[in-house]
């Protein structure tokens, strides 16, 4: 009956739904399967909108529980139902010998940091912003540079498509049709990528998750603060008003080259 309900949800006509497969330890993929990483806040859950809709052609009155049926979190989820040939998956990790076709979102250390920060303090953790930019850091499940570095010497030669969080926001359509190629979404006319975009819009996904019962409680199971939004603003350079130079700058010392590796200029 859940998957009737999914597939109900979906646009028939373009969607790639294949007849239901079965229920999979989240462990149980497969090679051509997509995985969407990158490390905490630049951009994962704003990807798992994106290729719900790209490939799924997801009608809009989407929910957030669809949305992490079709791509699960690997962290969230013991299990996940297959609903076609290819399947998506959420993570942060480092390279595994598993990812085999990934896209890698990279946002600018600074911002991601910096909006990591404000996740931990609306989860009421007991945080400062010198604990997030400093190379002594505990973070999960790595500190900013060594994910990107890791990632970009692809140590298990994986099929990636790297996409920068700046251009989902100064170049939306034309990134969003770079993933549907690489995902082989099924239309990418300009029409329907005029529509992924919307509904994938800031304003869109904070209406869910302000309005959706399953953001609703996945909010409280996370102990998120009552009012706050784990989408938050989604701006670009927010840091360099937000953060002490001082903590600007230590971070540049020692991520420089994973900064210079995507054009962030320090």
């Amino acid at each position: 009956m859940l998957f009737h309900r999914i597939k109900n949800r979906l646009v028939k006509k373009e969607a790639k739904v294949l007849p239901f497969i079965g229920q999979r330890k989240i462990s149980d993929t497969e090679d051509h399967d997509i995985f969407i990483i990158g490390f905490p806040k630049s951009g994962n859950t704003w990807m798992q909108h994106i290729i719900s809709h790209l490939y799924y052609h997801l009608n809009g009155n989407q929910s957030r529980s669809i949305i992490n049926m079709i791509v699960p979190d690997v962290y969230a989820n013991s299990h996940y139902l297959r609903l076609s040939d290819v399947a998506f998956f959420k993570s942060h990790d480092l390279p595994k010998p598993h990812h085999k076709k990934v896209i890698y979102i990279v946002r600018d250390g600074r911002d991601a940091l910096l909006s990591y920060y404000h996740m931990q303090k609306n989860r009421s953790h007991d945080v400062q912003l010198k604990d997030f930019f400093s190379k002594e850091a505990k973070l999960f499940p790595s500190l900013w540079h060594e994910h990107v570095e890791a990632w970009t010497e692809n140590p298990n030669n994986a099929n990636i498509l790297y996409i920068k969080y700046e251009d989902l926001i100064y170049k939306n359509h034309e990134t969003i049709k770079t993933i549907g190629q690489f995902i082989n979404a099924s239309n990418l006319s300009q029409d329907f990528i005029n529509y992924v975009s919307e509904e994938t819009s800031f304003d869109s996904m904070r209406n869910v998750e302000k309005h959706d019962n399953a953001w609703k409680e996945s909010k409280k199971k996370s102990k998120i603060k009552e009012g706050a939004f784990f989408v938050r603003k989604g701006k670009v350079g927010e840091y360099a008003t937000d953060v002490p130079e001082e903590l600007i700058q230590h971070f540049n010392s020692f991520s420089k080259k994973a900064l210079l590796q995507f054009d962030y200029t320090e």
